[in-house]
């Protein structure tokens, strides 16, 4: 499954030695981009047969053996009324984003997408980190991977400032993230806290 991180390891330096990463609250929002891959070219994983080709098939087990466009579309919709029929990740992909995943847009539509969700430091609005997955998981499943790179780039700038030492008034919270907002307007203490 598709997870890359962006490292902002110089940006994160950068903003926690001009004191715009506080590190001690951080907020945690996904948003899902659409893909530049169309639904119409989705393939089989098995197979590698087009989704008009699996719907020819399909016509021609029901007894039609040349159906024409409008036949097509009925034998999807009469397919998709059925809700264990519908298009899944495990059976289709896109042979020219196979990182896209199909997924519902928030206007209901569904189409191939993918997933980025960001950290950012509540105190100051500095962004921490920017993970992008699998538009097909949920928020709960994804902003793990997210917290887990932001709790990295707090320790880096804990290290920093440790290293300089002795200084009465520190940049960053020394004891590293200890509230995580999410995009719901819930807060929550991170999974380890306490």
């Amino acid at each position: 499954m598709l997870k890359r991180i962006a490292r902002c390891s110089r940006g994160c330096w950068a903003a926690g030695e001009r004191g715009l990463l506080k590190g001690k609250r951080i907020g945690i929002d996904a948003t899902t981009l659409e893909a530049n891959a169309a639904m119409r070219s989705i393939v089989r994983r098995d197979t590698g047969e087009s989704y008009e080709e699996f719907l020819r098939g399909l016509a021609r087990a029901s007894g039609i053996e040349t159906p024409t466009r409008e036949d097509l579309v009925r034998l999807d919709r009469q397919r998709r009324k059925n809700k264990k029929k519908k298009a899944s990740n495990k059976e289709w992909k896109s042979p020219a984003d196979e990182d896209a995943r199909i997924a519902r847009m928030k206007d209901g539509r569904t189409h191939l997408a993918h997933k980025a969700e960001h950290a950012v430091d509540m105190d100051t609005g500095a962004v921490v980190a920017v993970t992008l997955q699998g538009a097909d998981q949920g928020d709960t499943t994804t902003m793990i991977a997210t917290l887990a790179e932001a709790g990295e780039q707090v320790a880096e700038q804990i290290g920093r400032e440790a290293g300089r030492g002795g200084e009465s008034n520190p940049k960053v919270h020394l004891r590293g993230i200890e509230e995580l907002v999410t995009d719901k307007g819930t807060t929550a203490a991170p999974p380890w806290y306490g």
